[in-house]
């Protein structure tokens, strides 16, 4: 069944270079009004090349920090906004959205001298959960992307072979399902790139338990029962922190 965007209006900031240029071009092949928005009044050519190839894209030129003022322009354009990549928070009102925000493997792993880079990358998967959660009532889904794709601003010094491989053409097509009316994925980060595409979730082990009530809870504790604090041969999978939390304390509190 072929997924199309017939009728709905997606934003994609940053929407005319590298990742953002092939999310909306993937989008506009689907069908949808795509709303272009780039920080000048440059777009680089996209909205033109995506209305010559029979889609159409409007160019949204703007600051992103404005984007409450950047979310009315494209409601007062195209008459609404079905989902935003990239941005969030504004949708709403108007009874349900999707939001799909990018992260970094530099978020998910860590990179060697990109501190600042990966907290804030990693803080956007906790930023799509909780927006996941208050969204849940009214339609609105919230989902992270920590995508590879070879782009003007990180491929200068790549082979050619792995430029190849790794086209942001690669990555689109899960952003873009992520931002239909039909997946109902919401609070989760997936990775993206060359094709591959695969869904992250947290995994713990089972770990050391203490009953406080009748076990000693100290350093000394930890440290000669540490091949069990870190063994992984059982694991859990808490959905929520709320789950994640009860499975640490519950058992201390039955009688």
């Amino acid at each position: 069944m072929a997924v199309t965007f017939n009728d709905k209006v997606v934003l994609v900031t940053g929407g005319s270079r590298g990742l953002g240029n092939a999310f909306s071009r993937c989008l506009a092949q689907a069908g949808a009004t795509v709303a272009i928005n780039s920080s000048t009044e440059d777009d680089r050519g996209t909205t033109q090349a995506i209305n010559d190839a029979g889609g159409r894209a409007i160019h949204f030129p703007g600051r992103v920090e404005d984007s409450a003022e950047l979310v009315e322009r494209v409601v007062a354009e195209c008459g609404r906004v079905d989902a935003i990549i990239h941005n969030a928070g504004f949708i709403q009102e108007q009874g349900g959205g999707r939001i799909v925000l990018m992260s970094s493997s530099a978020g998910l792993y860590g990179n060697f001298g990109q501190a600042n880079y990966a907290s804030a990358k990693m803080g956007m998967y906790g930023l799509a959960q909780s927006i996941a959660q208050e969204g849940a009532k009214t339609n609105i889904t919230c989902n992270c992307v920590s995508p590879f794709g070879a782009t003007e601003m990180n491929s200068a010094n790549f082979p050619e072979a792995l430029k190849t491989a790794i086209k942001a053409d690669y990555v689109a097509p899960l952003v873009a399902y992520l931002a239909h009316e039909d997946c109902k994925e919401s609070g989760s980060m997936f990775e993206a790139s060359a094709g591959s595409f695969k869904k992250v979730r947290w995994e713990r082990a089972v770990g050391l338990n203490l009953d406080p009530r009748t076990e000693d809870v100290s350093i000394d504790a930890v440290a000669e029962n540490w091949d069990q604090v870190v063994d992984f041969s059982e694991t859990e999978h808490p959905s929520g922190m709320g789950e994640a939390l009860q499975l640490m304390y519950a058992r201390t509190m039955t009688t």
